[in-house]
């Protein structure tokens, strides 16, 4: 019967976990990459929402000009997200130096922010719809 190398079998699991440690380090910079990818989208539409919304009020005089405040909100809407972001970036920066009662409050913004970026697409999609019932309803 052969013997069980346990030595082998150690240094197999040690290998195991640095590649489940490597994956879940890409997994999360993926995250924020999707995270980034999504909030620069959502950022050039609502770009384009505002020239839509300018257009809107300039050309039909039944809509009022002070419909271009709705995506203007959401505009200042997407930059405190974004601010939210920057903030937790700087934070993660020397994440290392900071107390352990920082870190905790660190998590819970983290989950606020994600919390705002699926509020930040459900008000984009509130304007686009603001948007288009200006131009179907309001002839």
């Amino acid at each position: 019967m052969d013997e069980i190398n346990w030595e082998e079998i150690e240094r197999e699991a040690q290998e195991r976990d640095a590649r489940m440690k490597k994956r879940e380090e890409d997994g999360l910079q993926n995250l924020l990459k999707h995270f980034d990818r999504i909030h620069d989208n959502l950022f050039n539409y609502n770009n384009l929402l505002i020239g839509g919304f300018f257009a809107l009020a300039q050309f039909q005089d039944n809509i009022p000009r002070w419909t271009i405040v709705i995506p203007l909100m959401n505009l200042w809407f997407l930059i405190l997200i974004e601010y939210r972001m920057m903030e937790k970036s700087r934070f993660e920066a020397s994440i290392t130096q900071q107390p352990i009662h920082l870190i905790d409050k660190y998590g819970e913004s983290i989950n606020k922010t994600n919390l705002f970026s699926l509020l930040s697409i459900i008000t984009t999609l509130f304007v686009t719809i603001c948007f288009l019932y200006l131009i179907l309803f309001h002839n």
